[in-house]
């Protein structure tokens, strides 16, 4: 439903087979949510649900898929700490994605179904957290747009 754009523009620009889209069982979500005493949004749930385990190429590089999930919450707080960044993390924060150790995404749980999403990357100007897209579902299409454009110009070389 959120996320039906996403998944067709992956297949279509053939940046992911389908076979490679290995999604969660609804018991590993629930087990998410009750190790973190929280409930996910709809949105990412559907994420989950769909390739929270795999997604090809699609999101290589970057922590955000389920076996790293508990991991990935720690070491935000930790960037954190270790740039002794002034604001803290919202208490509902969600950390959906880190990127190379050095920058992470999160959603806050309170914002709805498909929440807008947050950012912050070391060694920038920022002094609180960037507001990156209005919804995790735009979030993930941009990544999509970003990956085939990559694809387009690696391949023309």
């Amino acid at each position: 439903m959120y996320l039906n754009r996403v998944k067709n523009q992956l297949i279509e620009l053939k940046l992911v087979r389908q076979d490679e889209l290995v999604g969660c069982t609804r018991d590993e979500v629930c087990a998410i949510e009750q190790n973190l005493g929280i409930s996910l949004p709809p949105a990412y749930q559907e994420f989950l649900l769909s390739m929270g385990h795999s997604a090809g190429k699609f999101l290589r590089g970057s922590d955000c898929f389920f076996d790293r999930l508990p991991q990935i919450q720690e070491w935000a707080i930790e960037l954190l700490q270790e740039n002794n960044f002034a604001q803290s993390l919202p208490e509902d924060a969600f950390i959906f994605l880190m990127h190379q150790g050095y920058q992470f995404s999160f959603f806050r749980l309170s914002e709805g179904a498909d929440p807008p999403t947050y950012s912050y990357c070391e060694g920038t100007d920022q002094n609180s957290f960037i507001k990156s897209h209005k919804s995790f579902s735009d979030f993930l299409a941009t990544e999509v747009e970003i990956h085939a454009k990559y694809l387009i110009a690696f391949a023309s070389k």
